[in-house]
């Protein structure tokens, strides 16, 4: 499936593209598995709607949010059927989701800029936001044995990265905080699947990594965390709809009601650090000592959208328009479904 993240305009020191339609989904499944939500007290939303015919098409990523509710059973008895499909990062849920197979999907903020740019009919419904500024998802990470220890020595260096995500956005934001430009790095466009892989083989100096690759990385000695998001970036997840199921009075209402289920399960895991990295360990089929890692760094907070959200997806946005990564400004405000939203947070009793 093509991917709907746009590839840089120019860049002089730039790779071939490889993987395009491939982004990452790790980090995201981590904050799911270890988000603070609304407490478990919270009502599920109740309805005047007949769902019992509605079927609600979910793109999951890793089977995170599958598991996520086989573990806490938060999913059981409601009143519509689930469709689950999985895919690897948010730019091809985007593209299912505006092709008509998907009505609801997770992934970071950055995807959803490049849909906004793309003309992609795809709304943000819900979001959770890192809960500990010292801790992120994501780091860039070297050999062991490498001599580069700081951001600033990665200037002439080549770094694997998946284009089109916020793995992409760290890094920018890393180097600028380094004095480092864009432009003076080679870019290898890899899913983190891939990079991790590149990096071990020595076609790469750095890669930008998420959770729980990071964590199996670092234990088991094939790489060194040269820095990570905390204080970098935010870390937001979303929750995005297309709009034709939007504008389905019967599927929004369901999503309503889905949003609240996870935010359910996401509080049940969150008090049990034990089920939630066990649930982890199932999902992935990852160390328990990897899980642990990787739910301690990503712990989250369900919230409502604010303007400080907007104003941090704006900045977004127009860091990728100086960059040449997408071709005109836009106003981010519009992508976000805030009656809906405000219907979803007033339900899970979240509170900006």
């Amino acid at each position: 499936m093509p991917s709907h993240s746009a590839s840089p305009l120019q860049h002089p020191a730039r790779r071939p593209l490889r993987a395009v339609a491939v982004a990452t989904g790790l980090a995201l499944a981590a904050g799911l598995l270890a988000a603070v939500a609304p407490p478990a007290s919270a009502s599920t939303t109740t309805t005047t709607t007949n769902l019992s015919g509605v079927t609600l098409n979910v793109a999951d990523q890793f089977k995170e949010y599958e598991t996520a509710f086989a573990a806490t059973g938060t999913l059981a008895g409601a009143p519509y059927k689930v469709s689950w499909s999985q895919f690897i990062g948010g730019p091809p849920i985007v593209a299912a989701e505006t092709g008509g197979s998907v009505d609801l999907g997770d992934m970071a903020e950055t995807p959803t800029v490049f849909a906004q740019a793309a003309g992609d009919p795809v709304k943000v419904v819900a979001i959770t936001k890192g809960a500990v500024a010292t801790a992120s998802p994501f780091a860039i990470v070297v050999p062991p044995g490498s001599s580069i220890t700081k951001v600033s020595q990665l200037r002439g260096r080549s770094i694997a990265v998946q284009e089109g995500t916020v793995e992409q956005y760290f890094l920018i934001q890393a180097l600028a905080k380094a004095g480092v430009p864009y432009s003076a790095v080679t870019i290898d466009n890899l899913p983190v699947t891939s990079g991790s892989a590149a990096l071990t083989a020595g076609k790469v100096d750095a890669f930008v990594s998420s959770q729980p690759l990071t964590a199996l990385d670092v234990l088991g000695g094939k790489a060194k965390v040269l820095e990570t998001g905390a204080g970098v970036i935010q870390t937001l997840g979303y929750l995005t709809a297309s709009q034709a199921a939007l504008n389905s009075p019967a599927k929004s209402a369901a999503i309503v009601d889905f949003v609240n289920r996870l935010y359910k399960a996401e509080a049940i895991l969150v008090k049990n650090p034990k089920l939630a990295a066990q649930t982890y360990v199932t999902t992935y089929g990852v160390p328990l000592a990897a899980a642990e890692q990787a739910v301690a760094s990503v712990q989250a907070v369900g919230t409502p959208v604010t303007p400080a959200i907007v104003s941090y997806q704006q900045k977004e946005a127009d860091t990728f328009l100086k960059l040449g990564l997408i071709s005109s400004k836009i106003n981010v405000s519009k992508v976000f479904d805030v009656p809906l939203n405000r219907q979803i947070s007033t339900a899970a009793g979240l509170k900006a």
